[in-house]
């Protein structure tokens, strides 16, 4: 087995050892993991692996901890080695400067990482006390350099690493050795949030385990062995979010009990890194620029800038109380005398896809250039020019594509002693493409209807417990029809869960008496069920509709024409503005265009000021509650809008403001429907940028996504 430490290029894919437990892990035969257990086929991606096979730390990935005396002995360079395919960390005790000192180590990674699944495979040191092994993450900052981190004040100097980034620590484990009892949790390192910790026993901590941790916008979830043995819930305890670097340590941090067990070693198999999409969730670290540094004792001030890449003049740009669009702080750009500086975040481990930056600037206007980017995303530099604005607005970057896991979000101004830019609320997340609507129509209770001489019947799995319906069929031409009622108008995309055995024929469905899709072939070796996406229909009116499965021929394996189903499912993306009750302010105007070249057709309100509003009366079809997703029309005549739904706001105000036109989505928020019904959504006109020439708003469309519960 063997994966090479290339940053964004791992050399395969591979399942999370939790899932493979048994397998990874043959002498402990751990408990099976737990469903919640991290997934590929759920979406993860492997980004980042090291096997440690090379017989040496790859120095292009780590850097080392190798400094002292720190806490109660060396942490040193020397002390950590690959061999055999394992990661080990020495600990020894050895004379330095003529003196005895205990000594470990640790390697830190040179890259940060966010949202995501950890994992290690490790056996820890525990025959004396005295030893502290951890698997965790923690950003590192300047004063780290003097007595922890090789290299580190290299990488700041580059502009790869912030000067300061201690925000979050997440502690896949901390160890003391022979003491079972393992410490997980976070702890954080700027004011205002709290760090919930757990202990966990682990019997035979000197035997290998598995370790691991789910980082997402709701959840940090920690993993021994495939169990979930503790969770922080986001909504209810925030931590502050900010990629980290990761770290496998060792350190002397106890009295050592019995020398004559030295030298000792903690061993790691492997590090993994997965990622994911998080749809919707904001990859910037610091993005409201609310963070200040906690170790002033250390010289940092509250102008310091937690999580972001300064380059350039860089004491032109810093933290200030002055102005902010949210909060009590903000970026700013400014000096005595002209300046070139830029504020950055390098973003690692995101899923490709597409994005949009955005941020909320004010600037004097002037400036050779003032500027927000994003680069290093797989294509070229994608820019937007800050105009001058007395005012909070908002400059947005539509359609960012990101091909090699990776983008580096900047602010750039090139200014004179009198030209200012402050920034605040950044936001960098995928365009949301808001999950498919379903409708799942259950076979078993649908009215049937079959070809004479036919029957169907409802029957069980005695594996799965799973019911489905069954035609004795016993040629081409039979038939089963199901009524299926439609809710709304639109058009849908068709799936049916088909029953496959060994005594399955093929079928043509068609709908309303027109064929949809290809033929599908439900024989298989194996009892069990599989999913097919038939095709798209679309129907005018709600109501009964007639799905006819038609016996088409049969597999040559197969004993029979039987056909059985378990559901069908119905799937509706959105709402189209075009097609939805509308009205509008007084004295306004709102019509239905078509844009030719995109084939797409959108509402506009035509408007002229501030307070303008278009109103959307949208029929919801069950109480509970719902994601809302808005397919704006951007160009460069549009406005700034805010949502409310019955009266109560939704979001925040969003530009539809673009140099060029085109189609933008994004998340509002979730709204709950205590009724079905008719419900008011209203876009009101809050402004417009300073580069737009009107205040107009467009719509494509809006998705209502109900949450599961």
């Amino acid at each position: 087995m063997k994966l090479l430490p290339k940053w964004f290029k791992p050399k395969r894919m591979m399942l999370p050892a939790l899932l493979l437990a048994t397998a990874a892990v043959p002498a402990l035969s751990p408990t099976p993991a737990s469903a919640d257990v991290p997934n590929p086929n759920g979406g993860y991606t492997l980004y980042y692996a090291d096997e440690f096979t090379e017989n040496a730390i790859n120095e292009n990935d780590w850097m080392y901890r190798d400094a002292g005396p720190y806490s109660k002995g060396y942490n040193k360079k020397e002390n950590v080695r690959e061999s055999e395919g394992v990661l080990h960390i020495d600990m020894k005790k050895e004379q330095i400067n003529s003196q005895w000192y205990y000594t470990g180590g640790g390697i830190v990674t040179k890259k940060v990482f966010g949202y995501g699944y950890y994992e290690t495979k490790a056996k820890l040191f525990n025959a004396t006390t005295g030893l502290h092994p951890a698997f965790w993450s923690m950003g590192l900052s300047n004063h780290l350099t003097s007595n922890n981190i090789t290299a580190l004040s290299a990488e700041i100097a580059a502009g790869n690493l912030p000067y300061y980034n201690q925000v979050t620590e997440i502690d896949g484990f901390e160890a003391n050795s022979a003491d079972p009892t393992l410490n997980i949790g976070t702890v954080t390192h700027i004011p205002g949030f709290a760090g919930p910790r757990k202990g966990f026993n682990v019997q035979t901590p000197d035997s290998w385990h598995v370790y691991g941790y789910d980082w997402s916008p709701t959840a940090i979830k920690f993993y021994v062995d495939g169990t979930l043995v503790h969770m922080i819930d986001l909504a209810t305890t925030p931590q502050p979010f900010s990629p980290a670097n990761f770290w496998l340590t060792a350190l002397v941090g106890d009295i050592v009990a019995d020398d004559s067990k030295l030298p000792g070693d903690t061993q790691f198999d492997y590090f993994r890194y997965y990622t994911k999409n998080y749809s919707g969730a904001n990859m910037i670290g610091n993005a409201a620029m609310e963070y200040t540094p906690k170790d002033t004792t250390r010289g940092y001030t509250d102008q310091d800038t937690p999580s972001w890449i300064e380059t350039g003049d860089k004491t032109a740009s810093f933290m200030t109380t002055q102005d902010a669009h949210s909060g009590v702080r903000s970026l700013k750009h400014a000096s005595s005398s002209s300046y070139q500086v830029t504020t950055k975040q390098n973003l690692n481990g995101i899923a490709n896809g597409t994005y949009q930056l955005s941020a909320w600037v004010k600037s004097s206007g002037g400036q050779a250039q003032a500027r927000m980017s994003v680069s290093n995303d797989g294509g070229t530099e994608q820019y937007v020019d800050i105009p001058a604005a007395s005012i909070w607005t908002q400059v947005t970057l539509d359609n960012v594509q990101v091909t090699n896991g990776q983008a580096t979000v900047a602010f750039t101004s090139n200014a004179d002693s009198t030209q200012w830019l402050f920034v605040d609320d950044v936001s960098f997340s995928d365009v949301l493409t808001p999950p498919e609507k379903e409708f799942v129509h259950e076979a078993e209770i649908l009215p049937t209807t079959v070809s004479t001489g036919d029957t169907q019947a409802n029957y069980k799995d005695s594996i799965t417990g799973a019911s489905f319906n069954g035609l004795a069929s016993n040629g081409i031409g039979d038939f089963v029809e199901y009524t299926v009622n439609v809710p709304q108008p639109g058009t849908y995309t068709v799936y049916a869960r088909n029953r496959v055995a060994p005594s399955k024929g093929m079928y043509q469905l068609s709908v309303n008496g027109t064929n949809l899709g290809s033929t599908v072939d439900q024989y298989a070796t194996t009892a069990g069920f599989t999913e097919s996406k038939i095709g798209t229909v679309t129907f005018g009116t709600t109501g009964s509709q007639a799905f006819r499965f038609t016996v088409t021929g049969k597999n040559a394996a197969s004993s029979s024409y039987a056909l059985a189903y378990d559901s069908i499912k119905l799937v509706k993306n959105d709402y189209e503005f075009e097609s939805v009750p509308v009205s509008v302010s007084t004295g306004d105007s709102q019509s239905n265009y078509t844009d030719t070249a995109a084939g797409v057709t959108f509402n506009n309100l035509t408007s002229n000021a501030i307070g303008d509003y278009v109103d959307y009366t949208l029929n919801v079809l069950q109480p509970g509650t719902y994601t809302v997703y808005v397919g704006s029309r951007v160009a460069a005549n549009k406005g700034i809008y805010q949502l409310s739904v019955n009266g109560t706001n939704l979001g925040s105000p969003i530009d539809q403001y673009a140099a060029a036109s085109g189609y933008a989505g994004r998340s509002l928020g979730t709204v709950t429907f205590s009724a079905a019904g008719n419900h008011t959504f209203r876009f009101t006109v809050a402004g417009k940028n300073a580069a737009s020439s009107r205040y107009d708003l467009g719509f494509d469309n809006i998705s209502l996504v109900k949450n599961k519960k």
